[in-house]
């Protein structure tokens, strides 16, 4: 019974040291018309989603979250994000970007060292090789 009782604690431990070095927010943007979604961030895993509101989500989860400066803002013609990780305290952190925009929404994305998934595509893309300038060019067919 108390090996129980010591593996319980640990077990709590453990857990509350996650939820300390575990961050998770939620932003939301309403916007009209065709509107841009800019986003630039450093060693993260982006997720992009459609959907057909008028409204733009970005959940940001953060691990070892001291390690991050993020800004979010928006204007008239779009929503922008910036998440940079701090010079030494970043090396320790991580972070997944979760976009829902709408259907019509253009992105520019700056990723660097970044792993991107794109949720629904119902398209034939074309990714060239990068440019001088690191860009990478897609080109859209509709199927």
């Amino acid at each position: 019974m108390q090996h129980l009782n010591t593996l319980w604690r640990l077990l709590s431990a453990a857990s509350t040291i996650r939820d300390i070095t575990q961050e998770s927010k939620t932003y939301h943007f309403a916007v009209s018309g065709p509107v841009t979604v800019y986003l630039r961030a450093e060693y993260a895993t982006i997720s992009v989603t459609r959907w057909t509101r008028q409204q733009v989500d970005v959940t940001v989860r953060l691990g070892a979250p001291f390690g991050w400066r993020i800004a979010a803002d928006q204007d008239d013609a779009g929503v922008y994000l910036v998440a940079k990780r701090r010079a030494v305290l970043g090396c320790l952190s991580n972070a997944a970007f979760d976009l829902t925009v709408p259907d019509d929404a253009y992105l520019v994305l700056k990723l660097e060292h970044g792993r991107l998934i794109l949720d629904v595509v119902d398209a034939t893309l074309h990714v060239s090789p990068p440019d001088r300038q690191n860009r990478l060019a897609i080109r859209q067919d509709n199927l």
